[in-house]
């Protein structure tokens, strides 16, 4: 026997819609998501690398040695995001990196603050994108880089002013 069900408006309207678009913008906030922490990925991977080439031409091993430090805590906080990247099923974006010659000392103080200036703003920016995300668990991630981040920014000021 066939069965009649009634469907009303709304039904028809909101079913079909909901579905569609509740999935949809589930996958593009996952996608932004992805995009930023890719961005973080490779801003971490430079900085890190450019913060090692710093060590090189330090005089003062005290120094030299928590360059190479802060730079290997950054390394592990690109792991970190690439742990989570690879967790959200992203593809990791290729990285370059620039290969720094040693110039005279004023010219390598001058690239290293360059470079302090690019982690003190890649730490506001993650503060920004912890306000845009829903995720628990990119919001632990980010908080725990952020608080990272501004230990060894005052760590890096503290070289460069030891250095000036």
């Amino acid at each position: 026997m066939l069965q009649h069900t009634t469907v009303s408006k709304a039904d028809k309207r909101f079913g079909w819609f909901d579905g569609l678009f509740g999935d949809t913008s589930e996958k593009k906030e996952i996608a932004r998501d992805i995009d930023l922490l890719c961005n973080d990925y490779a801003a971490a991977v430079r900085i890190a690398a450019n913060l090692s080439s710093h060590s090189k031409w330090i005089p003062y091993p005290f120094l030299s040695n928590r360059l190479k430090g802060i730079a290997e805590e950054i390394r592990s906080q690109a792991e970190a995001l690439r742990a989570k990247i690879a967790e959200l099923n992203g593809q990791l974006p290729p990285v370059s990196v620039e290969n720094r010659d040693v110039l005279g000392f004023r010219q390598n103080v001058k690239r290293l603050v360059h470079d302090m200036e690019e982690h003190a703003s890649r730490t506001e920016i993650l503060m920004h994108q912890r306000n845009r995300m829903e995720n628990p668990d990119i919001i632990r991630l980010i908080d725990a880089l952020i608080l990272d981040m501004q230990r060894q920014k005052e760590e890096l000021l503290n070289i460069v002013m030891r250095l000036s």
